[in-house]
């Protein structure tokens, strides 16, 4: 039997870590880490919204951070930075009475602006968006089965990196964690994208590769440093969550190479699922590029309070911004993401 009372759980409570240990749907962005990460970065306060069974236990509950932004107001999102962060729950019945809680939670603490990246019943409060689509590859047939399921493409760009002494190495040392952000600052110019503070890499570094819930792997050829990519890793899925290259080394194909180390690597670590992250419904040169990978393609859909959302890419000031890092000096990119990115989580 549960408890109506929707409780604010600390990220530390054995109850959440309990639950969340018995939570088959549980990835890295439900992982208390993942958490502090974003809170020591970005002064966030980090909760748990949970429903408790009258034993004690859980019935269902989610991570939340509430956001206080002179810029985007007070709000609480679930979770900022996060591809998804959908609600564990034992059945339908407690994710209704979860969804209601939280709505009340926020009322009561005069929260206006909510954003759940998950499914939630249907409640007059609140709409749906899917503006987004993700990319899961089942492991489990094995690695020679995915081979088989790959797209020609790739697998002769994977054998075009080998064949122009491409090596993939297993990023351990604060050093390769610079080269991977000097690689990420260019591309995310490249982009026009603000680029997230060296601070919060080295929290990922920290909290959660040092911990073994993840690796980085970076492409070099001939000492040069081509390419690299952090994986996220939880219960059963890898997660692919930050890549970055150089322009000039793509002719190598270094990102295949990665990616296909990377498949390997789940297989071998015994994950089922390799999710590729999150891709714009737009991006279709994306969308196809990790669909050849034989991956499965379904959408992200985020349920907020009506009128409530504020992602990063609405309206016209990001596309503004984009033209003007994409002409702008680095240094412009990085003070653009120190200043602004954690209002925009």
């Amino acid at each position: 039997m549960v408890n109506a009372s929707i409780l604010q759980l600390s990220l530390s409570d054995p109850r959440w870590t309990a639950f969340l240990d018995s939570s088959p749907r549980a990835g890295i962005f439900h992982h208390p880490a993942w958490s502090q990460l974003l809170a020591e970065c970005y002064g966030y306060q980090p909760f748990i919204a949970a429903l408790p069974t009258v034993d004690g236990a859980l019935a269902a509950a989610v991570p939340l951070m509430e956001i206080n932004s002179p810029i985007t107001g007070k709000r609480w999102v679930s979770l900022p930075f996060s591809d998804y962060c959908w609600p564990l729950y034992t059945d339908e019945s407690s994710l209704r009475k979860l969804g209601e809680g939280i709505l009340n939670l926020a009322a009561n603490n005069q929260i206006s602006r909510l954003e759940l990246r998950g499914v939630y019943p249907t409640l007059p409060t609140l709409e749906v968006s899917s503006r987004y689509v993700i990319h899961e590859i089942d492991l489990t047939p094995g690695e020679q089965w995915v081979w088989k399921h790959t797209h020609t493409m790739h697998r002769r760009n994977i054998k075009t990196a080998q064949e122009n002494d491409v090596k993939i190495i297993l990023g351990e040392t604060t050093e390769h964690l610079a080269d991977f952000f000097r690689l990420h600052l260019i591309t995310r110019r490249r982009q026009g994208v603000p680029v997230q503070p060296w601070k919060y890499f080295e929290a990922i570094q920290h909290l959660l590769l040092e911990q073994e819930h993840g690796f980085l792997l970076l492409a070099y050829r001939h000492g040069l440093c081509l390419a690299g990519a952090i994986f996220l890793h939880c219960k059963e899925t890898l997660t692919y969550k930050y890549g970055a290259s150089r322009e000039d080394g793509l002719k190598y194909r270094p990102n295949n190479l990665l990616m296909w180390t990377a498949i390997q690597k789940g297989y071998e670590g015994g994950f089922s699922r390799f999710d590729m992250g999150r891709t714009d419904l737009e991006n279709t040169g994306l969308r196809t590029f990790k669909s050849r990978w034989g991956a499965e393609e379904t959408p992200l859909v985020y349920t907020s309070l009506k009128g409530g959302s504020n992602h990063m890419k609405d309206g016209g000031l990001m596309r503004y911004m984009n033209i003007i890092l994409q002409k702008s000096p680095t240094w412009v990119c990085r003070l653009t993401g120190e200043l602004l990115y954690k209002h925009f989580g």
